[in-house]
């Protein structure tokens, strides 16, 4: 289903990512604040970022939906995260993949929560003919109330414990 990219919420104007948001790709997500609760820890190399990039504008081409580049509505053209749902293999099963990281610049102010919830709207209108999955490790309590306040549903059964790490699971549709 095509569909405009754009979304405008209260704060924020999400659209679809570009190949030129390679940069903000390297800034967000090579930095360690950003990164505390990642397993696999921060970029370390811009190209990791730029193939982020390419993969992520795939994804709009290929589904007409995606991840979008986030910015705040009072200051456009300054990309401030990357967020909202994919489609993805997970556990061996195809899911809309929820994601949402922000420059720690706008933490605390709601924003990844506004962005969640406009994430469940986009499933909500893809039909949720795929379950919707938002995993992080135990230790990351604000990512965990951000998928709460998206209206996802906490599912300790689906947590994993790794040799480094536990994922805890919150989706919507999962039977």
């Amino acid at each position: 289903m095509m569909m405009t990219g754009v979304v405008e919420t209260e704060h924020l104007r999400l659209r679809p990512v570009i190949e030129q948001d390679a940069d903000s790709v390297w800034l967000l997500h090579s930095d360690l604040r950003t990164n505390t609760y990642n397993p696999a820890g921060p970029m370390t190399h811009r190209s990791q970022a730029e193939q982020q990039a390419r993969e992520w504008v795939a994804n709009w081409a290929a589904d007409g939906h995606g991840y979008w580049a986030v910015e705040e509505l009072h200051v456009p053209g300054v990309v401030i995260g990357f967020g909202g749902i994919r489609a993805a293999n997970w556990r061996g099963r195809q899911v809309y993949n929820l994601a949402y990281r922000l420059a720690p610049t706008v933490w605390g102010k709601g924003l990844a929560g506004e962005l969640v919830v406009a994430a469940v709207e986009r499933w909500h209108e893809l039909g949720e003919h795929l379950p919707l999955v938002a995993y992080t490790t135990a230790e990351n309590i604000p990512s965990q109330r951000t998928a709460l306040k998206g209206g996802l549903t906490r599912r300790p059964d689906l947590d994993e414990v790794t040799s480094t790490h536990t994922d805890v699971v919150f989706a919507l549709g999962l039977d």
